[in-house]
């Protein structure tokens, strides 16, 4: 493989990548070569590359002689990521209680939500708020393996968000302020507690609306 095949593949994969997780494709939308080959101006080689790894991560299927299929979130994917959440997000809080008072004061960046009401814009900005906590937990293992889990969950962020309308979004900004000043006065009991009703209330509003594929596909 020639190393601009190589570039292709891998940014097309981050591209679609980005695309998937932002719901910018939805859940249960179809994906065409055809029309992939024309967005990116190459041949289908490293379009199915990238939609190979795609298929890999669990985030498209393949579907007989029609293309491909973003694939819709299942009840056990959300509780399984869920899970994955609540154990990362209340170990890489802890840890982070055992950085400098300067390095912990890099949170007071997100105790406002963005100036926009763009759903994009608060995903974005939420995403970015616990991988910030994940950053300062001191062990890049830990960091990389919490990055990729709070990625993969842009889409159930859209889910929950979207629902709870602007209201429902001050109130977690409100939840991401306590974990801060918990974070930083080095509240490690009240931190954690936090932490998982932070994850535990997304939970409950995006596991009831998958349960109505009226609402969600």
């Amino acid at each position: 493989m020639t190393v601009v095949t190589e570039l292709a593949r891998t940014t097309i994969y981050r591209l679609l990548r980005a695309d998937i997780l932002s719901c910018s494709l939805r859940p249960g939308s179809q994906i065409q070569e055809r029309e992939l080959i024309e967005r990116f101006a190459v041949s289908k080689s490293p379009i199915r590359d990238a939609l190979l790894k795609l298929e890999e991560q669990n985030l498209i299927e393949i579907l007989p002689r029609k293309g491909y299929r973003v694939k819709p979130v299942s009840l056990t994917d959300a509780r399984e990521l869920y899970d994955m959440r609540v154990i990362l997000e209340r170990e890489c809080a802890s840890r982070a209680m055992d950085q400098s008072d300067e390095a912990l004061m890099s949170l007071d960046a997100y105790r406002c939500g963005p100036d926009s009401a763009d759903l994009t814009d608060w995903i974005v900005y939420n995403r970015h708020f616990h991988i910030a906590i994940a950053d300062l937990c001191g062990n890049a293992r830990l960091t990389a393996v919490a990055r990729d889990v709070i990625e993969q969950f842009d889409r159930l962020t859209y889910t929950s968000v979207s629902l709870t309308g602007p209201k429902g979004r001050e109130e977690f900004v409100g939840e991401h302020v306590a974990m801060i000043d918990a974070i930083q006065h080095r509240d490690r009991r009240h931190a954690l507690s936090l932490a998982k009703d932070h994850v535990e209330g997304a939970k409950r509003i995006v596991l009831e609306t998958l349960e109505h594929p009226t609402i969600v596909p």
